[in-house]
């Protein structure tokens, strides 16, 4: 069995969500370390909200990928390409599943 390499998404979103959790930690307020700087704090906290938000996405993507690893997204899609209205199906599948997952990521997220 040849050794596979991953793939820089995955490594992205493995080394991305430890450095997410690392900042949910020192950006939370009841440590008091960002409050705590003699300059800078705004400028941490707005790019804590960027990461944020591109963890965001790594989760959508990772929940997708997680939900239908059975498909292959590209065999269907080159298949729904014969029609428009295939393609436009199957695009609007793949549209709300996401929705449907952002909702889910949104709630627990906002719960906390």
């Amino acid at each position: 069995m040849k050794f596979k390499h991953p793939r820089f998404r995955h490594t992205f979103l493995y080394i991305g969500a430890f450095l997410i959790v690392v900042l949910f930690v020192l950006t939370d307020p009841n440590n008091g370390i960002i409050e705590s700087l003699p300059f800078g704090a705004s400028t941490l906290v707005l790019i804590s909200q960027l990461l944020k938000s591109v963890w965001f996405i790594g989760m959508l993507h990772a929940g997708r990928r997680a939900l239908f690893d059975y498909l292959d997204l590209r065999l269907i899609f080159l298949e729904a390409e014969k029609s428009s209205e295939g393609a436009g199906q199957a695009l609007m599948a793949v549209a709300i599943a996401m929705v449907a997952i952002a909702i889910v990521i949104a709630a627990a997220v906002l719960s906390n």
